[in-house]
């Protein structure tokens, strides 16, 4: 069967700090301007007068954030790709050539490849998501601090290194409790908070996780929970790696929080306990194991929302 090609017209945007470089894809017309506010106006008008509908462009650690949320004002629809699907098509299609502009014309083919768009985003979860980002990222200095430690023979060094991870721990809670603090001002999201806080190992921080970081759970089929995550198995029945199977890709911060849950649902949890049992005693890995309960959990967490009721604890069997 062939493949319908969408006849929107697509754009390509490759993000920097400063500036942003523009290409339409299947044109010739290219634009450079600020990655500011005057350069979006700019870039608005521009996008309009090709008769752009769709952009793309590649996740940066935020410098997208401005641009994204101008474009989505407009009526834009918006393709937000992980740095990863840009390299692996760029692979596919033998790309090798890299600068700016050309780094356009690479996102804004990708694009035309998109058949889903997702939803525009909800502001409250792009402010969610950077106090959230803040917050494992002290988690992780307050880690790296405390393994320091271990090796710290001097008083004066040690008590310094003391009097950082207590203000890190202060400025953690002040964050974790801002964060749950909105969410539960949000009747909707409050909703899906307290849902996904019914599952075994997920408490509250993971739950926020899970309702800023993957707004789509309740939404999806059976298996696109796990493969958005990235803890559904693909198979790479290749030479040596035959009847073996991976996982890659995925939202990776998500995928942290919920390997927690995991650890902690397989130890506590009746269901989930004889579940990883059951394939210990089959002879399967121990970290493969703890990737089969988080795909059980994050499943379970896409059930739930879409019926909007509570999970019910299942005896172990």
């Amino acid at each position: 069967m062939e493949q319908r090609q969408s006849s929107t017209k697509v754009a390509g945007i490759d993000v920097g700090k400063r500036g942003l470089d523009v290409a339409v894809h299947g044109l010739e017309d290219e634009l450079r301007i600020e990655n500011g506010t005057a350069g979006f106006s700019e870039l608005i008008g521009w996008l309009k007068a090709r008769e752009v509908g769709r952009v793309g462009l590649e996740a940066t650690g935020g410098y997208e954030r401005g641009v994204r949320a101008a474009l989505e004002a407009a009526g834009f629809e918006v393709v937000v790709h992980q740095p990863l699907e840009v390299r692996r098509f760029a692979q596919l299609k033998r790309w090798r050539a890299k600068n700016d502009r050309l780094d356009a014309r690479l996102i804004a083919a990708a694009t035309a490849q998109v058949e889903a768009v997702k939803a525009a985003q909800d502001p409250r979860l792009v402010e969610l998501a950077e106090r959230l980002t803040a917050y494992e990222q002290i988690t992780d200095q307050i880690v790296g601090l405390k393994t320091f430690m271990d090796s710290v023979t001097l008083k004066d060094v040690a008590a310094l290194l003391r009097t950082q991870i207590r203000a890190l721990e202060r400025a953690k809670a002040r964050l974790s409790l801002g964060i749950l603090t909105r969410i539960k001002a949000e009747a909707d999201l409050l909703v899906r908070f307290r849902l996904l806080t019914s599952l075994p190992g997920i408490g509250p921080i993971i739950a926020a996780s899970l309702v800023i970081r993957m707004p789509e759970l309740g939404a999806m089929k059976r298996g696109q929970a796990a493969s958005l995550l990235g803890v559904a198995p693909f198979d790479r029945d290749s030479g040596q790696w035959k009847g073996l199977r991976f996982i890659i890709g995925g939202r990776a911060r998500p995928r942290r929080m919920l390997y927690l849950a995991a650890v902690i649902a397989k130890r506590f949890d009746p269901g989930f306990k004889a579940f990883a049992e059951r394939l210990l005693a089959a002879g399967k890995a121990r970290k493969l194991v703890t990737v089969a309960v988080m795909r059980k959990l994050i499943e379970a967490a896409n059930l739930i929302l879409s019926r909007g009721q509570p999970w019910l604890a299942h005896p172990a069997t």
